[in-house]
C-alpha cells in the first residue's frame, strides 16, 4: 500500500530548501527531459530535487511555481469578435456581390440593392458565428487539468489546487482520483489508470516502478509514468511530478492543435475559385454587350446600363444565400439522424470523403467489456447475443458465480438505465454476466456469504482471491487471474461435476483455449477454488480449476454494415488506435475492416519510418495500432499527400489535433471529451459509426442539389445573356429592358434554385464513387451543359420575340412576350435539372414541397408583374391576351422538351 509520510529529518529538510538554487539539484530543464521512464528512482529523485519521504519543502514548491508557472494550459489570445466578421467579406463573391450593389445603386434600383445587401449581410453573420467554436478549443483542452490534487509537502499530507502543482512534487493517487500532472511511479499498490482519453487504450493500465530500458517507448507503454488527466481505476501509488502545465503531455496536444493549420474545406475552396470566374465573366459580358450594342447604333447610355444589368445577371447573387440555405437543410437533416453539424460547409466535405480514419474504443466498439466466451468442461463455449436468456449450463454458471465472487468491480445504473462499471472494466464484465444468469455479491451476502479476507490483484502476480465463510458454515477461496498463473496454482479440474486430477494434456488443452481467445483479440481469465479450513490456509494452490472467461470490448452491431456501405461508396475505412495490435486487429476483421491477417502497423514502425515510407502505406494498411497523438496527426498528413478528403472521428484528447488537420473531424457526443467536440465539424450524437455513414450519404446528396441550383441559376443566367447578345447582332430593339432583367435574376431564379435544396437523394448516391478532390463545382461535361441549355432556353423567347414584332402592335408587347416566355422556360426548365437521369415531373416531386411552393410562387409572382397595373408601370409590360399566351407557351416549352432530349443523348449531368 501507500506508504505514510514520515516526520523530515533536519538534514533532510535542509537538503530541499538548499534545492531553490536549483542548479545544484538539476532541475534546470526538467522540462525537456521526456525519458524520466528509463531513470531509476535514486537518479529521479536527484534529478528532480525532491526527497520520497518529506516532498518538496513549502519555500521550494514556491520557487518551482515562479520558475515553471502555474499547472494549467495558458489561454491562447483570442481573435477579436470585430476581425472575425470583418473576415466574412474577404470572399471573392461577396466582394463582386457587394460591387453589384453600388451598380445598382448607380441605377437608381434601391430595391435590388437592398436585396443583395441583405444576402451579404446574412452570408457574413453565418460565417461570424461558426468561426467562434476555434477559439473554444484551447480553452476545452484547460478544463482537462483536475481542479485539486493530493501531494506530500514538508513531510505532510496536504490538498492543493492542481494549478499549484510543480514538478518534483510528490503526487498521492488513490482510487478514483484524476491525476493532475505528469509524473514518474516510485511506489505502486495494485495501480492501474485509465488512459482511453490520452492513448486510446480501453483497458486500465497496469502500473509500476520499474525503470524501463527503451527510451523511444509509446506512452502507452510507459508502465511507470501516470499523466496529466488520466485517473486512478483501482489501486495506489506515489508519484513525482516531471512536467506540469503545457510541458505535460495533454500541454504537447494543445501545443499540435494550435499549431495546425485548419485549412478551407473544399466547398470553400471551389465556390472561391468560382467567384473568381465571375468576376471576369461578369467584366467581359458588360463589355461585349456595351460594345456591340453601341457599334449596332444602340444609344451609348442606353446599352451601357443594360450591359451593366446583365454583368449582375451573370453573378447570380443567390448563389452564396442558396449554398448556405442547401447546407443548412442537410444540417437539419443530419441532426434528426444524431449528426450535429457545428460547420456548415463540413457538410458537402464528408459527402466526398474518400477516407474515414476512424479510433476503436467507443467509436467502432461499444467502449463496454462484455464476456464473449468461456471454457468449461473441457470445451470453448461461444455466447451470442443475449446468451443468458436460454438456458445456461451449470459449469457455466458456477464458473460465473465463483468469478463474481472474485472480484471488487461493482454496478450501477445510468441515467439512462444501462449498467455501468464500478472499478474494473473486465471484471466489471465478469460481474455483469453474473448478474445476468441471477447472482450477485449483494445477493450471495444476503443469503449468508460472508467475505473474509482478500488479497488483490496486482500486475506482479497477477492474481487475486477473496475467502468467504459459505451459508453452511465451510469456508472457501475464490481465485481468478491469468489463465498460466492459476493454472500453476491448480491440481484439480471440476469437468461435468466430477472433481478429477488436473492432467498434463488437459493443462495444454486449456492454454490452447486461452491462446486461441488471445488471438481473437479478447481477454482471458482463469477461475478456480478450493475449501480452506481458515483464511491462514495458502490460497493459490492445489486449487480446482473451473475454466477460463473471455471477454472484449465487442464491435457495434451496426458497424460492419456500416463499413460495407462505405465500402461500396469507395470510402475506406481506417482503424487509427492507441490499443494493442491484437486487439486492433481483431476488431477489424470483426468489423470487415480488414481481411483476416491483415498488415497492422504500429506506433514503433511509425517511429522509424522516413515520410515517403508513411505516405506509401498509408494508401493500403487499415490498421494502425499503438499510436501517439503526433503519429495519429502524421498519417492523416501522410493521407492528405495522397490527395484523399480524410474524415478523422474519435473522441479523446488525443484525437484534437488529427480532428482539426482533417478535411472534416468528428466527435463523439456521448463519450468524446470536450476537447473533441470543440474541435471536430461535426458530433455524433449517439456515438454511432452508423450515424457516420447516414451523413457521408447526406453530404453527396447536398452536393448534388448545390450542383444542381448552380446549373440551373447559371444556365438560366446565360440565356438571358444569350437573348440580349442575339438581338442586338441583328439589329433588333434590346429585348429586355433593365428592371426586368433584374426581376427575372432576382426572382424567376432564387426561388426554384432555393427549392432545389430540398431534393431527394438519387437512386445510385451510395453506389458511385467519390468525387475527385480536385474536381471543380463545373466540370467539362457540366459546363458544357450549361452552354446547350442557354442556348435552347434563349432561342424560343428571340423566336417569340421576332415574331412579336412583326405580327403585334408595338415594341411593348413583344417585350411582355419575350419577358414572360423567358421567365416561364426558365421555370419549366428545373424539371430537367431536379434529376439527373430522367424529366423531374414524377413521384418524386412529391417529397420536394418547397419546390411546389416555390413554382406556385413564381407563376404568381409573374401574373402579378404583367397584370397588375403599379407593376406594368414599374416594369413597362402590358397585359398579355389570348394570342401572346398562345406564343407564350410555345417559346417556353418548346426548349424544355429540346433539353430533355439533349440531355438523353448527352450525359453531361
Amino acid at each position: 500500500m501507500r506508504r505514510d509520510p514520515a516526520p523530515a529529518t533536519a538534514g533532510q529538510m535542509s537538503q530541499a530548501e538548499q534545492c531553490i538554487s536549483r542548479d545544484s539539484c538539476g532541475v534546470v530543464g526538467l522540462a525537456e527531459n521526456t525519458n524520466w521512464h528509463t531513470q531509476d528512482v535514486e537518479t529521479l529523485t536527484r534529478e528532480l530535487g525532491t526527497n520520497l519521504n518529506s516532498g518538496l519543502a513549502p519555500a521550494e514548491a514556491q520557487a518551482r511555481y515562479r520558475q515553471y508557472g502555474p499547472n494549467r494550459l495558458p489561454e491562447a489570445r483570442g481573435v477579436p469578435p470585430w476581425l472575425i466578421f470583418v473576415r466574412q467579406f474577404k470572399s471573392v463573391i461577396v466582394l463582386l456581390l457587394a460591387a453589384a450593389t453600388g451598380v445598382s445603386i448607380a441605377l437608381g434600383d434601391l430595391v435590388e440593392a437592398a436585396a443583395i445587401a441583405v444576402v451579404i449581410l446574412l452570408n457574413a453573420l453565418f460565417g461570424f458565428v461558426i468561426e467562434l467554436r476555434a477559439e473554444r478549443a484551447v480553452a476545452a483542452l484547460k478544463r482537462i487539468i483536475t481542479r485539486t490534487a493530493k501531494v506530500i509537502r514538508g513531510g505532510r499530507l496536504v490538498e492543493i489546487p492542481a494549478t499549484s502543482v510543480v514538478p518534483g512534487d510528490l503526487l498521492v493517487l488513490e482510487e478514483g482520483d484524476r491525476v493532475a500532472a505528469d509524473a514518474r511511479l516510485v511506489d505502486a499498490d495494485s495501480l492501474a489508470t485509465v488512459e482511453a482519453a490520452l492513448t486510446g487504450e480501453s483497458q486500465p493500465v497496469e502500473k509500476d516502478t520499474r525503470p524501463l530500458a527503451n527510451g523511444r517507448l509509446p506512452l502507452g507503454d510507459r508502465t511507470n509514468m501516470v499523466y496529466a488527466g488520466t485517473s486512478v481505476a483501482r489501486g495506489s501509488g506515489l508519484a513525482v511530478v516531471t512536467a506540469t502545465g503545457r510541458a505535460t503531455e495533454i500541454g504537447h496536444i494543445a501545443g499540435l492543435l494550435e499549431q495546425t493549420k485548419e485549412e478551407k474545406t473544399p466547398l470553400e475552396k471551389r465556390l472561391g475559385a468560382l467567384g473568381n470566374r465571375l468576376v471576369v465573366v461578369a467584366l467581359v459580358v458588360a463589355a461585349v454587350v456595351t460594345v456591340a450594342g453601341w457599334l449596332a447604333g444602340h444609344p451609348f447610355l442606353e446599352i451601357l446600363t443594360t450591359g451593366i444589368a446583365l454583368a449582375v445577371a451573370a453573378v447570380p447573387e443567390g448563389l452564396p444565400a442558396v449554398a448556405t440555405i442547401t447546407l443548412a437543410i442537410g444540417v437539419r437533416r443530419m441532426a434528426r439522424q444524431n449528426a450535429i453539424v457545428r460547420r456548415l460547409p463540413a457538410v458537402e466535405t464528408l459527402g466526398s470523403t474518400t477516407v474515414i480514419c476512424t479510433d476503436k474504443t467507443g467509436t467502432l466498439t461499444e467502449n463496454r467489456m462484455t464476456l464473449m466466451a468461456a471454457w468449461v468442461d473441457g470445451e470453448d463455449v461461444g455466447l451470442g447475443d443475449r446468451w443468458w436468456v436460454k438456458p445456461v449450463k451449470p459449469a457455466l454458471r458456477e464458473l460465473l458465480e465463483a468469478g463474481v465472487l472474485a472480484s471488487r468491480a461493482g454496478l450501477q445504473k445510468d441515467a439512462e438505465g444501462n449498467w455501468d462499471v464500478v472499478g474494473d472494466a473486465t471484471e466489471g464484465a465478469l460481474v455483469l454476466a453474473g448478474m445476468r444468469v441471477g447472482f450477485t455479491r449483494e445477493q450471495a451476502e444476503e443469503q449468508g456469504y460472508v467475505h473474509l479476507e482478500e488479497i488483490p490483484f496486482s500486475s506482479e502476480t497477477r492474481r487475486m482471491a477473496v475467502y468467504y465463510r459459505l451459508p453452511g458454515g465451510h469456508t472457501a477461496v475464490f481465485a481468478k487471474g491469468a489463465p498460466p498463473v492459476i493454472l500453476d496454482a491448480s491440481r484439480w479440474l471440476k469437468r461435468n461435476g466430477e472433481i478429477s486430477p488436473l492432467d498434463d494434456s488437459t493443462r495444454q488443452a486449456v492454454l490452447a483455449a486461452a491462446e486461441n481467445f488471445a488471438a481473437r483479440g479478447l481477454r482471458i481469465l482463469a477461475v478456480a477454488y478450493k475449501p480452506v479450513r481458515t483464511v491462514e490456509e495458502e490460497a493459490f494452490a492445489d486449487l480446482v480449476f473451473l475454466g477460463l472467461v473471455a471477454v472484449a470490448d465487442p464491435p457495434r452491431a451496426e458497424v460492419p454494415a456500416a463499413i460495407a456501405e462505405a465500402r461500396s461508396a469507395g470510402v475506406r475505412t481506417v482503424m487509427v488506435t492507441g490499443d494493442h495490435p491484437a486487439t486492433a486487429r481483431a476488431i477489424a476483421e470483426q468489423t470487415g475492416l480488414a481481411e483476416p491477417g491483415a498488415e497492422v502497423v504500429t506506433g514503433s514502425e511509425l517511429a522509424a519510418m522516413e515520410r515517403a515510407d508513411l505516405v506509401a502505406r498509408v494508401g493500403r494498411v487499415n490498421i494502425f495500432a499503438r499510436v501517439s497523438p503526433k503519429q495519429k496527426l502524421d498519417i492523416v498528413e501522410a493521407l492528405k499527400e495522397r490527395n484523399e478528403i480524410v474524415a478523422m472521428t474519435g473522441d479523446g484528447v488525443n484525437d484534437a489535433p488529427a480532428l482539426k488537420r482533417a478535411d472534416i473531424g468528428i466527435a463523439m457526443g456521448r463519450e468524446g471529451t470536450a476537447v473533441a467536440r470543440e474541435t471536430a465539424d461535426i458530433i455524433l450524437a449517439d456515438d454511432n459509426f452508423a450515424t457516420i455513414v447516414r451523413a457521408v450519404r447526406q453530404g453527396r446528396v447536398i452536393f448534388d442539389n448545390i450542383q444542381k441550383f448552380i446549373q440551373y441559376l447559371f444556365s438560366c443566367n446565360l440565356s438571358e445573356i444569350i437573348l440580349i447578345f442575339l438581338a442586338i447582332i441583328l439589329g433588333l430593339p434590346v429585348p429586355l429592358l433593365v428592371l426586368q432583367i433584374l426581376w427575372l435574376n432576382l426572382v424567376t431564379d432564387v426561388f426554384p434554385a432555393l427549392a432545389l435544396g430540398w431534393e431527394p437523394p438519387e437512386g445510385n448516391v451510395m453506389r458511385r464513387p467519390p468525387r475527385d478532390p480536385a474536381q471543380g463545382l463545373l466540370t467539362g461535361r457540366l459546363q458544357l451543359g450549361i452552354l446547350l441549355e442557354g442556348i435552347l432556353l434563349a432561342a424560343g423567347p428571340l423566336a417569340a420575340y421576332v415574331y412579336a414584332l412583326s405580327a403585334m402592335d408595338g415594341t411593348g408587347v413583344a417585350r411582355t412576350v419575350v419577358f414572360l416566355s423567358l421567365s416561364f422556360a426558365q421555370l419549366f426548365h428545373v424539371f430537367n435539372i431536379r434529376r439527373f437521369d430522367r424529366f423531374g415531373i414524377d413521384r418524386s416531386l412529391l417529397d420536394n414541397r418547397q419546390l411546389v411552393g416555390a413554382l406556385f410562387l413564381t407563376v404568381s409572382l409573374q401574373l402579378m408583374a404583367v397584370y397588375l397595373p403599379a407593376l406594368n408601370a414599374v416594369l413597362r409590360t402590358v397585359p398579355p391576351g389570348g394570342a401572346e399566351w398562345l406564343l407564350v407557351v410555345l417559346a417556353a416549352g418548346g426548349p424544355v422538351a429540346l433539353a430533355q432530349i439533349v440531355r438523353r443523348h448527352i450525359r453531361y449531368a
